[in-house]
């Protein structure tokens, strides 16, 4: 025995079961030595990763003991862990509690049966164990986050935000618990108890891309894009360089009508995902502000191509402005009726169509009844263009009185 420790201890595992499984023909072994032979055995099987072969020497070697009477707990311990590594969870789990049946201030054991539970999402179990752990020592932050996770498998996510707290308190430097509790405070409203979590943890793990990528969402949802930009830029620096963020550096450009410096960041987020509309439509919105207005009508279409709803609204009436500066009217009618369609409660789509028909038909009567639609609907909102809309609709009163009858240009 002392030859197979020696072996098993210097990483020879293989040896090791070669030599026991020929000593265990040997029936002139006494039961104590081959019990210590079966949890030898069991022990470098685990080592190989043959977890299905140590829970059968294992469970030999627990016949065995059970038979004269001897302890189990270290055979039961390592029967939860070949269990735990085959997925089996009830078998995991009652090895464990075996464990702690026989050692219940064995806090490795209920960690080792609060994770079997964890892991099977088996939520209120885990939490009861967890909730032991933390009694038995509140410095542990790793238990509280655990804590917290099962409370939000529960979905009790106030208890979830407090015990997550807890932990971030606790181990200030764990990304994963910054995240976690940064999530939870932004989907309560809690932006800048967001951005504290987050920013107290850059103080420790500044090279985290997930951490500066959600500090950038952060600032880029209480519309601080140049805060946001900058942290978009740490975040492609540490090593995500994933279309959403070169996107976010665009949609911060364009936001703060730098267009020419939103375009490379674009076409980046292009070149990674041609399928995002919002790239489209914003390459299509950059590319008309720079008075490029055959590739902006491309990808304006593009994006009208691509989604039936959402951005197409928006894709739709920048797609009629561009129409109208080229001269195309009917095309821009076309647009801005479209998007009107899909959303007749926009009513700034009214006032685009007005300016169409007062610019360019000689017919006012369409560009009165639009404008007039848009004040009904915008009585309080837009001041700008109701200021424009009453002032044209006064200049345009001469007009028409002369012009009597339906009109025809609609």
């Amino acid at each position: 025995m002392q030859a197979l420790r020696a072996a098993y201890r210097e990483g020879a595992y293989d040896a090791v079961v070669r030599r026991i499984r020929s000593r265990r023909r040997d029936d002139s072994l006494h039961s104590s030595a081959s019990q210590a032979l079966h949890v030898l055995l069991g022990r470098a099987e685990q080592a190989r990763g043959r977890h299905a072969a140590a829970i059968d020497a294992l469970n030999t070697a627990r016949r065995i003991a059970e038979g004269e009477g001897r302890a189990t707990t270290a055979i039961d311990r390592a029967l939860g862990d070949s269990h735990a590594a085959l997925y089996r969870w009830p078998e995991a789990a009652s090895a464990f509690e075996r464990v702690l049946g026989a050692r219940p201030d064995d806090r490795a054991a209920r960690q080792a049966l609060a994770e079997v539970y964890r892991r099977a999402q088996r939520w209120s179990k885990a939490r009861a164990q967890y909730a032991r752990l933390v009694r038995a020592d509140a410095s542990n932050g790793r238990w509280w986050a655990r804590l917290g996770q099962c409370n939000l498998g529960l979905n009790q996510t106030e208890r979830a935000r407090r015990h997550f707290g807890k932990a971030h308190r606790r181990v200030p430097q764990s990304a994963e618990v910054a995240l976690s509790l940064s999530r939870l405070h932004r989907a309560a409203g809690h932006l800048d108890a967001a951005r504290r979590v987050v920013d107290t943890t850059l103080t420790h793990q500044s090279g985290d891309p997930r951490l500066w990528r959600r500090r950038a969402d952060l600032a880029f949802e209480r519309e601080n894009l140049k805060r946001a930009r900058r942290a978009y830029v740490r975040t492609l620096a540490t090593g995500d360089s994933s279309a959403t963020v070169y996107r976010r550096i665009g949609l911060a450009d364009v936001r703060r009508q730098q267009y020419a410096r939103a375009l490379p960041f674009l076409r980046r987020s292009l070149r990674r995902d041609s399928s995002h509309a919002r790239t489209t439509l914003y390459l299509g919105v950059t590319y008309l502000r720079l008075d490029s207005l055959r590739r902006a009508s491309r990808y304006l279409q593009n994006t009208i191509d691509q989604e039936a709803s959402g951005p197409i609204t928006d894709a739709l009436a920048h797609q009629g402005a561009t129409y109208s500066r080229r001269g195309n009217v009917s095309a821009a009618l076309e647009a801005y009726k479209t998007a009107r369609r899909l959303r007749p409660g926009r009513a700034e789509l009214d006032f685009r169509l007005a300016t169409v028909y007062d610019e360019h038909y000689r017919d006012k009567a369409p560009a009165a009844r639009y404008y007039r639609r848009f004040l009904r609907a915008h009585e309080g909102g837009l001041p700008e263009l109701r200021r424009y809309a009453m002032s044209r609709l006064k200049a345009l009163r001469p007009t028409l009185h002369m012009q009597q009858g339906p009109s025809s240009s609609e």
